[in-house]
């Protein structure tokens, strides 16, 4: 996943129930990342996902 220079901070609050799954995810995508990827990354790669963008296409 590449950041360009020019990225910006979003703050988002969510739930307990949110943090769950994300939690949750983190450690199912880290058995073949090789790494437990951040909430973060987590949250990055779902709104990839649901808004249709391709990170490495930029």
């Amino acid at each position: 996943m590449k950041l360009s220079g020019e990225s910006k901070q979003l703050a988002v609050r969510v739930d307990e129930s949110f943090l769950s799954a994300i939690d949750q995810k983190r450690i199912e995508l880290s058995k073949g990342m090789g790494s437990i990827p951040s909430r973060s990354d987590i949250v990055r790669i779902a709104l990839e996902q649901f808004l249709q963008i391709n990170p490495e296409s930029k």
